[in-house]
């Protein structure tokens, strides 16, 4: 009997046990703490096969957007006989093509075993919207209304709510939603991270990292505000900060190679590809073929101008990457590495699958007209660059530059000058612009009797490039030549003097300038 006692005794602690862990566990997914909710519910299923932790498991691993983990834990907590198991019959239902209607004869099962009190039961319920992304929110939105009814001290619910609202296009419903949260708890550290996200979204981006400190000055736990707030601190180029937030961020997630993914994106977007080399170089280290940290390896190394390393990357991206993962953007890479190691044909054909996936994707057209003209297919060029200047978005400074040295190699003159005019008012304190129009203007005039058609452009020219004579010199030299033959040709030995000294000035010993100089004397 006193054997019995202890038996039931040691099960009823288990089970007490399981349950607060279950709570803990379930508090971790509210606050978006999604690693450390993973590795708290997989103890608890693995220790006593509880479907309940097998269902929440399910959502840890839909909000991650791991979809066949997720549907995994939702068949295994279908089996159980709870409310939440007929919940998870509903979302494996919508998971596998049903619609809303199919769901609802689950749902209502739900609700009828936890005889329509169960607050959470009904807010998981409402939760079948999300799959990941929104879906037929206003169908869903009454069953987190009713939990909230049942059980209002969960401020949680009412958060949930407010973010309803927000994928209802209601974000001033939203924002009042959360404020009555901040109105009674005005330290209520999710609240305080949504009015956050809100004030983001409309890109007030100072007052949207007020609300974040005050939620990581109540509680540091809460790893989504550390990177949400490295986010914004990127954007306000505060990037010291920001490296701070994104490395908190991944201390929270244990390390989690999604975390590490994030930062290593973000280090990235930053330009500091040294410091992707570094450190995403030692996470790749233990986790070599993950797609992500070899494609911006790949990239980073390009930047670098390193070139044999950054094809040794992208290959192993591509090896190991699923092909629906690889897109527009990565092929447009893969041709400018492959170009920058000499292979013309596989750059081309990178391109050429780039635009394939995304013909709109002016940024791509640009590249490849660029790189192009550098592989010396002048008329390609012409016709990708064109294509390029005629899109919806504004096309660049380079777009008209290389399209006019595309259009100068083909020997169409004209065409080339009217690019090289555009690069110039764009581009008015760069000197190419009026160089490249001399250029043009000399291949235009008649050099037997010259009419000088190029005087202005490299009058121009000089004008800008005399900020940096070191960088221009050669051609400097040629415009003040090009100005003293001029005036030689129309008798004003003056001008032509004065352009010959220019020349002696910046090459004391160019023998031609001397030349003419001996002859004005």
């Amino acid at each position: 009997m006193k054997k019995l006692i202890v038996s039931i005794a040691l099960v009823l602690t288990t089970a007490a046990v399981n349950a607060q862990s279950l709570d803990n566990a379930v508090k971790e997914i509210q606050n978006e703490n999604l690693v450390k909710a993973k590795i708290e519910l997989l103890k608890i299923y693995n220790s006593s096969k509880n479907t309940d932790a097998a269902f929440y498991l399910g959502n840890v691993y839909l909000k991650m957007g791991v979809m066949d983990s997720a549907k995994f834990y939702y068949n295994i907590a279908e089996t159980g006989a709870t409310a939440l198991s007929s919940i998870a019959k509903a979302r494996l239902s919508l998971m596998n093509g049903g619609n809303d209607e199919s769901a609802k004869v689950f749902i209502d099962k739900a609700l009828s075993v936890s005889k329509r009190k169960d607050a959470e039961v009904l807010f998981q319920a409402g939760q079948l919207a999300y799959r990941p992304a929104p879906v037929n929110v206003a169908t869903y939105i009454d069953y987190v209304n009713e939990a909230k009814t049942i059980q209002p001290e969960t401020y949680y619910y009412t958060l949930i709510l407010g973010d309803m609202y927000i994928d209802l296009s209601k974000g001033g419903t939203a924002m009042s939603t959360y404020e009555t949260v901040t109105a009674v708890d005005s330290n209520n550290v999710l609240a305080n991270i949504r009015i956050g996200r809100l004030y983001y979204t409309a890109k007030s981006y100072d007052i949207a990292i007020k609300y974040l400190e005050k939620a990581n000055a109540v509680d540091q736990s809460f790893s989504i505000a550390h990177k949400e707030l490295g986010e914004l601190y990127y954007l306000t180029k505060n990037y010291s900060k920001a490296t701070v937030e994104f490395k908190k961020y991944i201390d929270l997630n244990f390390n989690d190679s999604k975390a590490k993914m994030t930062y290593s994106g973000f280090l990235f977007q930053l330009k500091e590809y040294q410091k992707v080399l570094d450190e995403v170089g030692a996470y790749q280290a233990s986790d070599s073929t993950n797609p992500v940290y070899l494609k911006i390896l790949a990239f980073s190394n390009q930047e670098l101008k390193k070139y044999k390393p950054a094809q040794m990357y992208l290959e192993k991206y591509f090896k190991y990457s699923p092909s629906d993962k690889i897109n527009a953007l990565d092929y447009s890479y893969a041709g400018k590495i492959y170009a920058s190691n000499g292979d013309t044909v596989r750059s081309i054909n990178a391109f050429k699958s780039a635009l394939m996936m995304d013909s709109a994707n002016a940024d791509v057209y640009s590249e490849y007209g660029k790189n192009l003209f550098n592989f010396k297919r002048y008329a390609d060029a012409i016709l990708i660059m064109k294509k390029r200047i005629s899109m919806e978005k504004r096309p660049s400074s380079l777009d008209y530059y290389y399209l006019g040295r595309a259009y100068y190699s083909c020997k169409e003159y004209v065409n080339a000058d009217t690019c090289f005019a555009d690069f110039a008012k764009m581009q008015p304190k760069a000197p190419d612009g009026y160089l490249w129009r001399a250029k043009c203007q000399l291949e235009l005039d008649n050099m037997k009797d010259p009419k000088g058609l190029a005087i202005p452009h490299y009058t121009k020219f000089i004008e800008v490039a005399s900020a940096d004579v070191n960088k221009n010199k050669a051609n400097l030299i040629t415009a003040y030549s090009y100005l003293g033959f001029i005036a030689l040709h129309n008798k004003d030995n003056a001008t032509a003097k004065t352009n010959f000294e220019k020349v002696i000035g910046i090459d004391p010993e160019n023998k031609e300038a001397k030349d003419q100089l001996a002859k004005l004397k």
